[in-house]
C-alpha cells in the first residue's frame, strides 16, 4: 500500500471509530467495524442484531488550500477569510458528488454517507442556523450524517442527521 492510500485508510477508519462509538453510546446499539472495502469505505455491522451498514466517508474541507493544512502539507500561516455560506454550497456539492457516486455501489445493505466536517472555524450550531440551505438530493444512501468535533470533549462526538 502506498503512503497516500495508507493516510486515506486511517483518516476513514478514524471516522468510522468514531461513529460506531457515537452510535453506541447515543442509540445503545452494539457496531463493530466489520470490514474496510473500498465501495462502500467502511461496513459496520450490530452485534445485537446482526444487521449491517455500508457508510461511504468523506471530508468536508473549505477548499484545497484548508485541506492541505489540516493534513498537514502546507506550512502557511494565513488563510483568506472563510465564509459560513461558502461551506454550505461545497457542503451541497459534496452531498451531489456523493449521490452521483453511490449509484454504481453493488451493495446488500443499506448504505449511509459520512460526511466529517474538518474546520476549525465552524461547527455544528453553525451549519443548524444554515439548515435551510443544505439540499440533501435523492440518492441511495437510506442516512447521511454531518460529524463535528466536540472542541469541549476533544474527540468527534457530535453527529447531526440529514437524511
Amino acid at each position: 500500500m502506498t503512503e497516500r492510500l495508507d493516510e486515506k485508510w486511517l483518516i476513514e477508519e478514524s471516522a468510522a471509530l468514531a461513529l460506531v462509538e457515537i452510535l453506541n453510546l447515543q442509540q445503545g446499539m452494539k457496531y463493530v467495524i466489520f470490514e474496510h472495502t473500498d465501495r462502500p469505505d467502511i461496513v459496520i455491522e450490530n452485534q445485537l442484531d446482526g444487521t449491517r451498514l455500508g457508510v461511504e466517508i468523506t471530508h468536508l474541507f473549505y477548499d484545497s488550500d484548508e485541506a492541505r493544512s489540516i493534513l498537514g502539507r502546507s506550512h502557511e500561516t494565513a488563510h483568506p477569510p472563510e465564509y459560513i455560506e461558502e461551506y454550505i454550497s461545497r457542503l451541497n456539492a459534496l452531498l451531489q458528488q456523493k449521490s452521483e457516486k453511490v449509484k454504481g455501489y453493488n451493495h446488500e445493505y443499506p448504505l449511509a454517507l459520512l460526511i466529517r466536517v474538518v474546520s476549525p472555524l465552524f461547527h455544528m450550531l453553525n451549519f443548524k442556523t444554515f439548515e435551510a440551505r443544505i439540499v440533501v438530493p435523492s440518492s441511495d444512501f437510506k442516512i447521511i450524517w454531518l460529524l463535528f468535533y466536540d472542541f469541549l470533549e476533544r474527540r468527534w462526538t457530535l453527529l447531526k442527521r440529514l437524511r
